[in-house]
Formats: C-alpha cells, structure tokens, sequence
C-alpha cells in the first residue's frame, strides 16, 4: 500500500490534486460573479466566504459559492505549505556541513512514451499469506525478511515462512520511511526523530540512534556502505558504521521540501531521485560526489524506487503518477517513460524489471514484467488471493509480496515470473 509511506512532502499531493480539478484559468463567469459579490459585500459589510460560516444568505447561488470557496480554499492551503504551516516544514536542528556542489546538469532530450496494452493475466497461487500487522516496507538478505509497520521491524524466517521475533525502534506514531539491511545491520529512518536506527539482526535489539539530518527518508545498505536520503537537508549522508554517525552531506538539492527521497545502487553509482527540482543524482559511492545530475521530462516526478541494470535504469513515479521512468546510464538521458497503471517500485529479475503495482485499490494489484527490448508489460502476473500491491523481494528460491492493504506478506515460486 504505497499511501502508507512518505515518498513526496505535502507540495506534490497538493500540485497533482490542484492540476487535476482546477481549470487552467477560471471561467469569465466565475470571475465576474466574483469581482460582482466582493463589491457588494464591501458595501454590506459581508464577505464571498460568509456563507461557508453561517452569516449572510442572500444574493449568491450554491454554484458560485462553492466555486469562490474552492478558490479561497486551495489558495489558502499553498500559501500555508509555502510558509511551513502544512505538514513538512523544516523542523529546527543545526546547521549541515555542506558537502560538494552537483556536476553540471544533463539536458533532458524528448524521452519516447509508452502506454503499453496489458497482456491477459495469469494467475499464480500463493504458497503462504503471512499476517504483518500495519506492513510499510519490506527488505530480504536471504534467511530471513525485515518488515518494517510503524515503531517495530519483524523478522520473517524464509524457511519457515512465519514471524520469528520482533523489535520496537521508536513510538508508532513515528513516521518511519526506508528499511534496509547488509552485514552491519537493519537500519530504518524515523522521520520524526531525524535518526536513522541501526538494528542487531542477531540480538534484535536497537544498536544505535544515529542523527540523520533534516528529514531522514530513503535508505540504500550494500557491502560498501550506508547513505541516507536527507530530504529536507538537500543531501544524500554517507554514514559511518565504525562510529555511528553521519558524514559530510552530498549536495544534490537545495534546503526545502521535497528533496532527496529514495536510493539505490547499480552500474558501480548510487542514484537518488529529487522531485523538488525534477533531477536525478548519480553519485560515485567510493568518493561521495556526484558524477551526474540528470533532469527528467514532465509529467514525470521522480520520487520512487530504482532498479538498475547494466544497460538501464529504473525509477518509479510518486505514488500521486502512475509512471516508469527508463535511464540510459551510458548517456545519463531519460530515454523512455512507461505507463503501468498505477504506483509501485521495480526490482531485477532474471535481468528484467518487475513492478507490484498499486491501483490505490484494496484487490486491483498486479504484478507486470516490463520487456527492455521494447519498454512494453509483457506479462502480467495476480495472486490468487486479494492483494492490493506493494514491493517484492526475492530470497530462499521464491518472491515475496509486502501487502499493506490487506497486512500481510505473500509468498509466490519464482517460477511464475519466467525466464
């Protein structure tokens, strides 16, 4: 269930909604009823907005009154979030040692745009559903699965397919966002405490709280290091694991809102995507600079999941679009945009993206091959069971499925997604 993670700050729900239902420019006749009652109501003392409250009745329609409200309403909201009074303000910490300054930015080119037709879905029985109460994110290491709900992370035993332990990593009204695991640890972020949480596979207790900047979000964890998407702070922090604290910030965006969102790794660099300013950051993770910021092409806002392959890159839309993003890792271009059908994050495999795709509908989830020859779904693939979509991780010979909606956890052969 993409909606219960924070992939995007208020701005970008506001921008997709208010470009959704507002018209381009009002209609003349909602102009002129409104430039008509504000100079009547200066006289009468009464005001467009009056009726939403209860004083005054007369003289305006239930049409041109809803339409003012609407109005008044989605302006008073964008002026809130423009001052931080809208969820996702700046929270007050000290200031950020700046890291080095982006590399010039790649021009984006005409990317090619797909909406490929759906081939007939086949449908794959589960081998287990395992109940994860209030599921968020899910990462795997082979043994065991990490799945993160708000406040605890569980452990699912892969062999076993049940849950094996449980540890607390703050209060569940916590925001929490990325989860990953390597061989130092399980790590999460908790946006609300700006920590990232290490985690001791083995003890399943918490080995440190480590501070994360301004707004902890996307977690990348591989055999040569540790970064945190700092989404308020502009940067991307590596950290160091001998120490438990946070390096110096990459610099990839701007202090504000919306920033860097989440992580991943391929083709030796670390990718984060940007939606405050459209951009996607390759960093070389062996010196911590950025080697490449690359601009995406709209509709397309860049603030979900990558794969990445030798010859591509993926990156999935926020969970507002229904987009997959294709980047070509030898020019640094956008080169093809693909239309899933709904929000979800890809992961390689057998070489090929796949996508759990989330309808925003309890039971309309699918899973859907993408075929890089082609940037075309050429399989589709929905459990037999209700699912509503989610992300997928591959360990012990199968595929796991993170289902938020319904809270539980899947397990499907591998078989059923081909060679």
């Amino acid at each position: 269930m993409s909606e219960r993670r924070t992939d995007r700050d208020v701005e970008h729900t506001l921008t997709a909604w208010m470009a959704h239902v507002a018209p381009a420019r009002p209609p003349s006749r909602l102009l002129e009823a409104t430039f008509a009652q504000t100079v009547r109501a200066t006289q009468l003392r009464r005001y467009p907005w009056s009726r939403t409250v209860g004083v005054g009745t007369e003289g305006r329609s239930a049409g041109v009154s809803r339409a003012v409200v609407l109005v008044i309403v989605v302006a008073a909201v964008v002026v809130a979030a423009a001052i931080g009074l809208v969820a996702g303000g700046r929270p007050s910490i000290g200031p950020l040692v700046p890291g080095p300054s982006p590399s010039p930015t790649v021009a984006p080119t005409a990317a090619a745009s797909v909406t490929p037709s759906l081939p007939a879905a086949v449908t794959v029985a589960a081998e287990t559903a395992i109940p994860v109460a209030g599921a968020i994110g899910m990462v795997g290491d082979g043994p065991s699965l990490w799945v993160m709900a708000p406040g605890r992370i569980d452990r699912i035993d892969t062999g076993t397919s049940t849950v094996t332990g449980s540890v607390a990593i703050g209060d569940p009204n916590d925001m929490n966002n990325g989860v990953a695991v390597n061989g130092d640890g399980v790590w999460a972020t908790d946006w609300t405490t700006q920590e990232l949480i290490r985690v001791n596979p083995t003890t399943l207790k918490v080995a440190a709280r480590i501070p994360a900047g301004l707004a902890p979000k996307g977690i990348l964890a591989n055999a040569d290091g540790v970064w945190v998407a700092d989404t308020h702070g502009g940067t991307v922090l590596p950290i160091d694991v001998t120490r438990n604290r946070a390096g110096a910030g990459i610099k990839v965006a701007e202090l504000g809102t919306s920033g860097p969102n989440w992580l991943g790794s391929g083709g030796g660099s670390i990718w984060v995507d940007v939606p405050n300013n459209s951009t996607i950051a390759r960093i070389d993770g062996r010196t911590n600079k950025v080697t490449a910021t690359i601009e995406v092409t709209n509709p397309f806002v860049p603030c979900g999941g990558f794969a990445a392959a030798i010859d591509a890159v993926w990156v999935s839309e926020c969970s507002s679009g229904t987009h997959l993003a294709r980047i070509d890792p030898a020019s640094n271009r956008m080169v093809a945009v693909i239309d899933i059908r709904g929000f979800g994050d890809p992961i390689l495999i057998n070489g090929k993206p796949w996508i759990a795709v989330d309808t925003g509908t309890p039971d309309g989830g699918f899973l859907a091959r993408i075929d890089p020859a082609t940037n075309s779904i050429d399989r589709v693939v929905v459990p037999d069971t209700p699912f509503g979509g989610g992300n997928i991780v591959v360990a012990a010979g199968s595929a796991w499925l993170l289902d938020g909606y319904h809270g539980q956890v899947l397990r499907l052969p591998l078989a059923a997604f081909g060679g």
